[in-house]
């Protein structure tokens, strides 16, 4: 049955409240849990979401699923089921204010290692929070009397985060052995700090087009105040014209792609035209990088 979407504006009491009914569910399920978690739109700071507190409930293994839903239909839960067959099992409670969804899930599953991915992506990556909010206001609108259907269309967005998060922190020692990361240096032009952050907004875009992964650019600021050199007489202060960037292909293979398909993509070529008799820096320095694998 279709359901009618409200979005509202972010709470500040979800938090709190997050951590009352975590408590609560703590307190009902005892020794079963392994860990409890804040997820949804409601555990991202100033994100407009529906006022339900989803929670995820990892359980010790799948055969403790069973007797944690009857504690919880006990404690007044409504059950839901496995709806997407994923391990993930279903709960409302509608008397609280706001109300209740939880997940039991058991260790290890993944729809629950996705969710904690573009929760944290969001926390740390204002802008993607705020085209998140964006695209949950223009879906609330254009089917506000189909909870399933907002649902849906937001999975292209949220599954684009999670793989690009998972692109960016596969594992290491694999990517040691493979992966490219290139580190471009630039020394910028006096004044020319506007021109050179259009440049650096159309090489992000073709990067990523061509199956990197940009990590940004990075321009200068003024130093903090009373920050000193961490080894004095061997370190100092560099010059404030200097910009960075970085980013990463998957293998020399694509990275190696990347430039034979850029030259010719319109953009790109429109983009050395544009910048090549008249580049918004004095020089640059380019060096290829490996990720050195964290001993474990």
């Amino acid at each position: 049955m279709a359901t009618r979407v409200e979005i509202v504006a972010y709470d500040p009491s979800w938090p709190q409240r997050y951590s009352e009914i975590a408590q609560e569910l703590r307190r009902v399920l005892g020794a079963l849990v392994i860990a409890v978690d804040h997820i949804g739109s409601t555990a991202v700071p100033g994100m407009p979401a529906k006022a339900v507190i989803d929670i995820d409930v990892t359980v010790r293994g799948l055969s403790d699923i069973a007797a944690a839903s009857a504690l919880l239909v006990s404690a007044g839960y409504q059950a839901r089921g496995n709806r997407y067959d994923d391990d993930v099992w279903a709960f409302m409670l509608h008397g609280s204010d706001p109300k209740q969804r939880v997940y039991l899930c058991p260790p290890d599953n993944e729809t629950h290692r996705r969710r904690l991915v573009f929760r944290d992506h969001l926390r740390g990556h204002a802008d993607t929070a705020s085209a998140y909010a964006a695209l949950k206001a223009n879906l609330a609108e254009a089917y506000r009397h189909d909870g399933d259907r907002y649902t849906t269309e937001k999975t292209r967005f949220v599954n684009a985060i999670v793989e690009r998060e998972d692109r960016m922190t596969g594992d290491q020692s694999a990517m040691s052995q493979t992966s490219i990361t290139c580190e471009i240096r630039y020394r910028l032009k006096p004044g020319g700090l506007a021109e050179f952050e259009a440049y650096a907004q159309t090489w992000m875009t073709l990067i990523e087009r061509h199956g990197g992964t940009h990590h940004g650019y990075f321009v200068p600021r003024e130093k903090p105040a009373g920050v000193g050199a961490s080894f004095p007489g061997v370190g100092e202060d560099g010059a404030g014209d200097i910009a960075v960037a970085l980013f990463t292909f998957p293998d020399e293979a694509a990275y190696l792609r990347y430039r034979s398909d850029v030259a010719a993509d319109p953009d790109g070529i429109a983009a050395n035209a544009r910048y090549a008799d008249d580049p918004p820096f004095v020089s640059y320095e380019r060096v290829f990088l490996r990720p050195l694998a964290r001993n474990r």
